[in-house]
């Protein structure tokens, strides 16, 4: 009994964590999961190996999504023609474009300033989580969020410090472990479907 009671207590524990997915979906596709997350494992791995073209990449995905977004955004601003905050949509549509195509047409640049970047935003998101963390204490877990707390804040500190020499290769590597450990995760997923598959066959 104790068991099964256990059993159900995990199964109704992942359904929470998975939401919006459910464990019959998991379950049904664990085998596109698991080749899912080896694939993103395989990519990381790649981008950690060759951290400055895995940057430059970064640098081009995130420029052309900038200018599609532009772009939508100014067709959108010239449809809403006469509307309250045309001008601010047209400004941001602008912008948005412009950034977009600096950093398609000069991507080593780009990489620079996306690496100073993402420093600022760890040492932010680590004095974020720092303060969350002292908040919840003395609730369990606490040490933990403030553990990842000070160590995005380190991060953050050693990149800037390092800027702008480490700029080409810093980006494309937690680039790299990002989507290892993203993988790893799906991979954990997949296996766990199988698991409920096996048991609910």
């Amino acid at each position: 009994m104790t068991n099964q009671g256990d059993g159900t207590t995990r199964r109704t524990t992942a359904v929470m964590v998975l939401e919006p997915w459910s464990l019959g979906d998991v379950a049904a596709a664990w085998r596109s999961i698991l080749v899912l997350g080896l694939l993103t494992i395989a990519l990381g791995v790649l981008a950690i190996v060759v951290p400055h073209l895995a940057s430059i990449a970064a640098d081009l995905v995130v420029g052309l999504l900038l200018l599609v977004i532009g772009l939508l955004e100014g067709v959108h601003a010239v449809q809403m023609r006469g509307r309250r905050g045309q001008l601010w949509r047209v400004l941001g549509a602008v912008l948005g474009a412009g950034l977009g195509l600096l950093l398609l047409l000069f991507p080593i640049a780009g990489v620079v300033s996306l690496t100073l970047v993402v420093a600022v935003f760890l040492v932010v998101e680590g004095i974020l989580k720092s303060g969350m963390a002292f908040q919840l204490r003395p609730l369990n877990g606490w040490g933990w969020l403030l553990t990842s707390g000070v160590l995005a804040m380190l991060l953050g500190i050693v990149i800037i410090a390092l800027w702008p020499s480490a700029a080409l290769w810093v980006l494309g590597l937690l680039l790299g472990i990002d989507l290892v450990f993203s993988g790893l995760w799906v991979v954990f997923l997949a296996l766990a479907g199988r698991r409920w598959a096996r048991q609910g066959a």
